[in-house]
């Protein structure tokens, strides 16, 4: 690979060319090397080099910024957690006050580029180059002091990508083959939202609305991380993260992939003995359907930051067994509850008990509880829930104990709903 940049120096043409062989090679024969800064960096090369290639410069980097902004505007993943960590990590004093405006700031600076880039390309030059030099400082070791990976393709971004707006002479496609270009590259990142395009090449960028995996074994249950001596992200997509698991996990083993994409369900497997994973229900994940004798007993679900994020902010308790383990257990108090926080706990999969005890929760919230098909406790004392709140939970398979103490709800409604312990 550092080969054929060697050879573009010398022998641009050819040796670009070569560079896209092993580019495309190294993604088809390694799905972990589906590192989207590099294959930027060679379209903009390829903008150096090949005339005709301006054209479709241009339009990934238009589309680039677009997206990048979309995305943003409708995470909500960025204005939680991921807003907040870039600010509290970079040292900003209370990130909590602030993170939201910087979110908002953030999108619309990179969408704004982009419509400007598409109606007057010289003035989007100046946007380009100061948003990507920002970019390249907050993540050195002055502010973050992170995802170094990325510096190279900032720092071209602003180079090329500035050189490419700033000799961009007409606003508007003239030619049938610049117009396709411009639509094919504002276009074909939807496909993200169905999982036909890798996040990485359509402008997913630090909104972490992104797949995620977590494998269970009989040690444990742990994310799939990928950051390594490469110091670079793991390619966080279905297929990659099956992968994984196919190439790391035993006989037996579970994995979860969590997929914030309103279009698209998540994914729960079994390690078969055959070393493939096989697709089972959410049923059969959580109650241990496929469990083995040498491996774990069930699954483990992947707690989303975006439900810990809020649920942390209004101060609500969440206990683990230890450091690194699923949520079990979370407890509202009368100060903190808010119905619209049980909207949160079903990104949190693996919660087996709920405290509500004083708190002003009604019959019509307890409807929100039915997704938590681990729960086998929950405290209503010094409640208004009545016998019709109590009776939602009856789906519940796995319900034990009801604490009602103080409340209007009768034994026989408890007796409803309670299951036996197996």
């Amino acid at each position: 690979m550092f080969g054929s940049l060697v050879v573009t120096l010398l022998f641009p043409r050819p040796g670009l060319a070569l560079h896209w062989v092993l580019l495309i090679a190294a993604g088809v024969l390694d799905q972990y090397r589906l590192q989207p800064q590099f294959y930027a960096i060679a379209i903009l090369m390829s903008a150096c080099v090949w005339p005709s290639w301006h054209s479709v410069a241009r339009w990934f980097v238009v589309s680039t910024w677009l997206w990048a902004g979309l995305h943003k505007l409708v995470s909500a993943d960025w204005y939680g957690h991921a807003s907040y960590w870039l600010l509290n990590r970079s040292g900003v004093d209370d990130a909590y006050n602030y993170h939201v405006a910087f979110a908002v700031m953030v999108a619309l600076s990179e969408l704004g580029v982009g419509v400007v880039a598409c109606v007057r390309p010289r003035w989007a030059t100046f946007g380009c180059v100061a948003m990507h030099l920002g970019i390249m400082l907050m993540l050195s070791p002055v502010a973050l002091d992170w995802n170094a990976s990325v510096l190279p393709w900032n720092g071209t971004m602003a180079l090329i990508g500035g050189w490419v707006m700033w000799t961009t002479s007409e606003a508007w496609p003239k030619t049938t083959f610049q117009r396709s270009v411009g639509v094919v590259w504002l276009v074909f990142p939807l496909g993200f939202f169905v999982g036909w395009v890798d996040h990485g090449f359509c402008g997913v960028l630090y909104s972490d609305s992104l797949p995620r995996g977590i494998v269970t074994t009989v040690q444990g249950a742990e994310r799939i991380r990928g950051w390594g001596d490469l110091h670079v992200p793991f390619p966080n997509e279905r297929r990659t993260l099956r992968i994984y698991f196919e190439q790391t996990a035993k006989p037996g083993d579970f994995l979860h992939i969590s997929d914030p994409r309103y279009l698209l369900d998540d994914l729960y497997f079994v390690m078969d003995k055959w070393g493939v994973a096989k697709e089972i229900s959410a049923e059969e994940f959580y109650s241990g359907a496929y469990a083995t004798p040498s491996g774990p007993a069930y699954g483990v679900g992947l707690d989303e930051l975006r439900a810990i994020f809020p649920l942390r902010q209004a101060g609500v308790k969440m206990l683990r067994e230890s450091p690194g383990m699923p949520i079990f257990a979370v407890a509202f108090t009368p100060g903190n509850f808010d119905p619209a926080l049980l909207e949160c706990l079903k990104g949190l999969p693996n919660i087996r008990q709920v405290q509500l005890s004083g708190t002003e929760v009604t019959d019509a919230d307890l409807e929100k509880l039915l997704v938590l098909r681990m729960l086998t406790g929950i405290g209503l004392e010094e409640t208004g829930i009545t016998d019709a709140g109590v009776l939602t939970l009856a789906p519940l398979k796995y319900l034990q104990v009801v604490e009602h103490e103080g409340t209007s709800i009768t034994e026989n409604a408890v007796n409803q709903v309670v299951k036996p312990i197996p």
